[in-house]
């Protein structure tokens, strides 16, 4: 093994001793030739024998702790389709597009281009991704994803910004959450973004009613796991705290009734 793989496996444990998520935090590395797959990935259309989206690839990693390589062959989500270069924009998908969001996602179709024209693009030839569990990583990430709660969510910013100052700032569509926001345009923004996951990573992703998720350009994991560290060491954690040094009490109006039906198990001053 690698020292970088190593490397990164060990800010995979931090990551998880600090925020305790429910499911791994995945690595994912754009890849522009096949000989850059593990050779234990499994592929959708080969193993699985499905055709599947992005989306539901990153939970699969997530859950069952696979290594999952996924190239154009494996996808059939065709937002993701065409921001990872896979399909040239053409009639169909205009026609589509318009037939699909025009009345769902949108008022008209001017509407639906303002969200369009805001979309990130892979243009550098990239034939797929691969995902694996940050603990157990079989590849140097791009992006490092994590599915989380707003209170994980609200400590990652803390240590991102211990060391930066300022605000964190994100923009959220409610569409395109995990594959475009938190893989694209997360590398390309160089940021980590928090992610207001959509319908498409709920329905098809199976993620969770009360899930966000938070992305992390490689750049910046080193960062955000010392600021984990040092506002951990100075009490911000998670699980959050709760405060418990004081006496329980009542409403005024209710305290004789609840006195009268304890017959005792109350003890009074």
């Amino acid at each position: 093994m690698s020292e970088n793989l190593e490397k990164y496996q060990k800010i995979g444990t931090l990551l998880e001793f600090y925020l305790r998520p429910q499911t791994f935090p995945i690595a994912i590395k754009l890849i522009k030739d096949s000989s850059e797959i593990p050779p234990e990935s499994q592929r959708p259309k080969r193993d699985l024998k499905v055709q599947t989206f992005l989306c539901q690839n990153f939970r699969m990693a997530r859950s069952y702790g696979w290594t999952l390589a996924v190239l154009e062959e494996d996808c059939v989500c065709r937002v993701a389709r065409i921001v990872y270069g896979w399909d040239e924009v053409s009639e169909e998908h205009i026609s589509f597009a318009k037939k699909f969001v025009v009345g769902l996602y949108a008022q008209d179709a001017e509407t639906s281009e303002l969200w369009s024209r805001n979309l990130d693009y892979i243009d550098q030839g990239y034939i797929g991704l691969v995902i694996s569990p940050l603990t157990r990583t079989k590849i140097e990430p791009d992006v490092v994803q994590i599915y989380c709660n707003p209170a994980q969510a609200m400590r990652i910013i803390q240590g991102y910004l211990y060391f930066k100052g300022g605000n964190l700032e994100f923009t959220a569509s409610g569409r395109g959450g995990s594959c475009h926001e938190g893989v694209i345009k997360t590398i390309k923004k160089n940021e980590p973004q928090l992610i207001i996951l959509g319908n498409g990573d709920r329905v098809w992703g199976g993620a969770e009613d009360y899930e966000v998720m938070f992305s992390i350009p490689k750049d910046k994991l080193e960062i955000v796991v010392e600021g984990l560290k040092k506002t951990h060491e100075a009490g911000l954690r998670y699980p959050i705290p709760k405060y418990m040094n004081y006496q329980p009490g009542f409403q005024p109006k209710f305290q004789k009734k609840a006195m009268d039906r304890a017959q005792g198990t109350i003890v009074k001053e």
